[in-house]
C-alpha cells in the first residue's frame, strides 16, 4: 500500500472517531441547550453588574470577583476570573442573557475538549510489552468516549458559570499539546507554557498547574522515568523546569495581589473538614474526601449540585469504617506508583488526576467539600486510567467481544445519565429537588428549595424547608434570617423579629440582618430601636444603599421629611440604580410642589434606569401639573406601552385628558383603566361617569341650539 492510501485512512479513521465524539457529546448534553439559569448562573451572570452594564465597563469586570464585588472587598470570594466574565459579558451583549446560546458554546466547549483529549493521548506511545502502538490509540480513544459521556461533567456543561472548568481544560489541552510537540525547544517552556498559564489563571485559578503538569508530561515523554534515581532527579532539575517554577511563582504572586495577599472567608459549614476543631479530624476526613471524588468518578448514580453541610459525615475515630476504603485507595496508588518505571501508563493517568486536583485538595482552604466541576480537568487522567484497563482486559482474544460489547452498554448507560441528570439541571426545581435523593440531610438543598418556593409563592413549602434547614443546621444564619423575612412577609412581625435576632446571634456582623430587624421593628412602630438596627447595620457595612432607603422611610413614618429625604439621596449616590430610592425622592418633591427640581431629579434618574416606567409615569405626572400637556402625553404613552395592564396609568393619562378638555379621549383611557382593575380603579369609576353625563349634557344643549 502506498504512503498516501496509508495517510488517507489514518485520516478518515481519525474522522470517524472525532464525529463519533461530537454525536456523543450532543446526545449526552444536547438537552441542556433548553435550560434555564440555575443556581449559581443568577448571582453570577444576570445579577453580576459587572456583566450586564452597557457600555462595557472593563474597569468593574477587571477589578471584581467573579460574582460581581470588589476582589479587594473582605465580602469577596475572591474568585478572580476576568476573562470568562468578559465572555458572559460579550454573551449578554449579543444574546441579551439567553442561557440557550451560553449553553450551546459550554456544549461546544466541551466538544473541543474531547476531542483535544483523543489527539493528546493518541500521542502518548509508551514500550509497553503488553501493548502495541495499534493499542495506545485505541486507549486515546476509548478515553475520550469515556470524557465525552461522563455524567460527572454534566454540572461543567450544564451550569454556564462552570465555563470557567471548560476553558481552564482547553488552555491546559492545548498547553499540554505544545509540550508534548515541542518539548525539547526552550521556546516553549520560555514564552508560550509562562503566556498561557497566564491566560489560563484568568478564566480558572486552577490554570496555575499548567507547568507542573507540562514538568511532568515532559518528564515521561522524554523517558526520564526508566533511569536511575539519582539521574532522574538530575535531568529534572534543569533550565527549563526551573523556569517554569519561578513563572508559576510569579503568576500566583499576582494573583494573590490581585486579591490584597487577603483570604476568602468561608462559612464552617461550606466546608465542615477545613472548619473542624481538631486536627485529627481535618486529616481523617481530608483523606476520605479524595476516596469519595473517585468514588463518584467510577459511580456518577450519586450527584449533588452542593456538598456541604454535613452532606459527607465527618470522620472523627480512627475505628470508622470508612478508613478501610481509604487505605485500599491508598495501597492502590501505591502499586502504580511502585511499578511506574515498568508500567507507565497508569503513572501518568494518576499524574494527570491528581496534578490539576491540587488547588481542591485542601492544600488551601475553600469553600466547598466536593465540587463535581473541579473534577473536570482531573477526569481525564481517570478517563486514561479506565481505557488503559479495558484494553488491557481485550488484549485476551477468547474474552474481546465481551469486553466490547459490555463497554458499549456502559457508554449507552453513562449517555442515558447525562440525558438525566442534564434534565435535573435544566431547571432550579429539578435540581434542588434531585439533591434531596442525595443529600437529604443537607440543610443548604432545603434552603435553596425553600428560596425557590417563596419566589414561586408557595408560601406552605417555603415555611417547610426553611424550617427543616434551621433543624437541620441550628446556626445558618442566612436560613434564619430569610425564615424571619417570610415571617414579616406574612404580617406575623413577632416570629419574625424572633428569628432575624436568633440570625444575629449566630453571626453579630450581619449587616442584612440588621437592616431586615429594623424594617421589622419599624413596622411594629418601634422607631427608636429600628434605628438603631439600621445603625448597627451601617457599622458592618459602611456604604449600604438599601439601608439608607430604609432609614429614610423609618424618617418618613416619624413625619421628618427632610431626614427622609437626605436618606434617599444618600441611598441613590451610593446605588444610581435604586429604583425605590429615587421614587421615594420624586414622590416627595411632587407633595411638595417641588416641580423644577423633580424634574432635574427625575432627569438624572433616568440616565442610570433608562426607560423605567415608576419614574417616567412620575415625569409624567409633574409635566400634566405644569400644564405641559404634550410631554406628559408622551411620557404617559411610553409607560402604558411596557405596562398595559397597569390601571393606575391609564387612571392618569385619563385625567391629563380630562384637563386637556379631550373628553372622548379622557373617557377611552377611564374605559382601559376599568378594564385592567374593576376593583382597584375607584377614581376612573367616578370620574367616567361625570364625564359622560357631561359628554350628554353637551350634545344635549348643542341639539337645543
Amino acid at each position: 500500500m502506498s504512503t498516501h492510501c496509508k495517510t488517507s485512512t489514518i485520516i478518515d479513521s481519525m474522522l470517524v472517531k472525532i464525529v463519533a465524539l461530537v454525536i456523543l457529546c450532543y446526545l449526552s448534553y444536547g438537552s441542556t441547550l433548553n435550560g434555564s439559569f440555575v443556581f449559581d448562573d443568577t448571582v453570577a451572570i444576570k445579577q453580576n453588574k459587572a456583566i450586564a452594564q452597557v457600555p462595557t465597563n472593563y474597569t468593574a469586570i477587571f477589578t471584581s470577583d467573579f460574582w460581581g464585588a470588589s476582589i479587594t472587598s473582605e465580602d469577596s470570594h475572591k474568585s478572580y476570573r476576568p476573562l470568562t466574565s468578559l465572555l458572559f459579558h460579550w454573551e449578554w451583549i449579543k444574546w441579551q442573557m439567553q442561557p440557550k446560546h451560553m449553553k450551546a458554546i459550554n456544549l461546544g466547549l466541551h466538544t473541543i475538549n474531547s476531542i483535544l483529549v483523543l489527539l493528546l493521548l493518541k500521542k502518548f506511545k509508551f514500550k509497553e510489552p503488553s501493548l502495541s502502538l495499534k493499542s495506545s490509540e485505541e486507549i486515546a480513544f476509548v478515553a475520550a468516549l469515556l470524557f465525552a459521556v461522563h455524567p460527572i461533567h454534566t454540572e461543567a456543561v450544564a451550569g454556564i458559570v462552570s465555563r470557567a472548568e471548560l476553558m481552564f481544560c482547553l488552555v491546559y489541552l492545548i498547553c499540554l499539546h505544545i509540550c508534548i510537540a515541542w518539548h525539547q525547544s526552550y521556546l516553549c517552556s520560555l514564552v508560550l507554557i509562562p503566556m498561557l498559564t497566564f491566560v489560563g489563571v484568568l478564566f480558572k485559578e486552577s490554570a496555575i498547574t499548567i507547568p507542573l503538569a507540562c514538568i511532568f508530561v515532559a518528564f515521561v515523554m522524554e523517558s526520564l522515568h526508566t533511569l536511575p534515581l539519582r539521574q532522574q532527579l538530575k535531568r529534572v532539575i534543569c533550565t527549563r523546569n526551573i523556569f517554569l517554577g519561578i513563572s508559576t511563582l510569579v503568576i500566583a504572586t499576582f494573583r494573590l495581589w490581585i486579591a490584597g495577599f487577603t483570604s476568602p472567608k468561608f462559612r464552617n459549614a461550606d466546608n465542615p473538614v477545613a472548619h473542624a476543631s481538631s486536627w485529627k479530624t481535618r486529616l481523617l476526613s481530608q483523606n476520605y474526601l479524595y476516596f469519595y471524588n473517585i468514588k463518584i468518578l467510577i459511580n456518577p448514580i450519586e450527584l449533588c449540585f452542593d456538598w456541604s453541610f454535613g452532606c459527607i459525615e465527618l470522620i472523627e475515630k480512627i475505628n470508622d469504617n470508612r478508613l478501610f476504603r481509604v487505605l485500599c485507595f491508598y495501597a492502590l496508588l501505591a502499586i502504580v506508583v511502585i511499578n511506574y518505571q515498568r508500567n507507565c501508563q497508569p503513572f501518568v493517568a494518576l499524574g494527570l488526576m491528581i496534578i490539576p486536583f491540587l488547588p481542591a485538595s485542601g492544600i488551601i482552604k475553600v469553600g466547598f467539600v466536593i465540587a463535581e466541576r473541579v473534577l473536570y480537568v482531573p477526569s481525564i487522567g481517570f478517563c486514561y486510567l479506565v481505557a488503559y484497563g479495558f484494553i488491557c482486559l481485550c488484549n485476551n482474544e477468547r474474552y474481546r467481544k465481551f469486553w466490547k460489547f459490555a463497554f458499549a452498554i456502559f457508554i449507552w448507560i453513562f449517555v442515558m445519565r447525562c440525558r438525566q441528570r442534564s434534565g435535573e439541571w435544566s431547571t432550579e426545581e429539578k435540581l434542588f429537588s434531585s439533591a434531596l435523593d442525595v443529600c437529604p440531610n443537607n440543610a443548604k438543598v432545603h434552603y435553596n428549595i425553600a428560596r425557590l418556593a417563596t419566589d414561586m409563592q408557595n408560601y406552605p413549602k417555603a415555611f417547610r424547608h426553611y424550617h427543616l434547614a434551621v433543624e437541620l443546621s441550628p446556626d445558618y444564619d442566612a436560613a434564619l434570617m430569610n425564615l424571619g423575612n417570610l415571617y414579616r412577609d406574612q404580617g406575623d412581625l413577632t416570629n419574625a423579629e424572633k428569628y432575624l435576632k436568633a440570625a444575629l446571634e449566630v453571626t453579630p456582623s450581619f449587616a442584612t440582618a440588621w437592616m431586615n430587624l429594623g424594617i421589622v421593628q419599624a413596622a411594629k412602630k418601634k422607631f427608636d430601636i429600628a434605628l438603631q438596627s439600621y445603625q448597627n447595620a451601617l457599622k458592618y457595612r459602611k456604604n449600604y444603599a438599601n439601608c439608607y432607603y430604609n432609614m429614610g422611610n423609618l424618617y418618613l413614618d416619624r413625619k421628618n421629611n427632610n431626614e427622609a429625604l437626605r436618606h434617599w439621596q444618600l441611598a441613590v449616590a451610593i446605588k444610581p440604580t435604586l429604583r425605590q430610592a429615587w421614587t421615594n425622592i420624586l414622590t416627595m418633591l411632587d407633595s411638595q410642589a417641588r416641580y423644577d427640581q423633580a424634574l432635574r431629579v427625575s432627569d438624572n434618574a433616568l440616565k442610570y434606569i433608562p426607560n423605567d416606567t415608576s419614574i417616567t409615569f412620575l415625569r409624567a405626572n409633574i409635566y400634566g401639573k405644569l400644564g405641559r400637556y404634550e410631554e406628559a402625553e408622551n411620557l404617559y404613552k411610553q409607560v402604558v406601552i411596557k405596562e398595559p395592564l397597569n390601571y393606575l396609568y391609564h387612571t392618569n393619562l385619563a385625567v391629563l385628558y380630562h384637563r386637556w378638555n379631550r373628553i372622548s379621549e379622557a373617557i377611552d383611557s377611564y374605559k382601559k383603566a376599568l378594564d385592567c382593575d374593576p376593583k382597584r380603579a375607584i377614581t376612573a369609576r367616578e370620574n367616567i361617569n361625570k364625564l359622560i353625563n357631561k359628554l350628554a349634557s353637551k350634545k344635549k344643549t348643542t341639539a337645543k341650539s
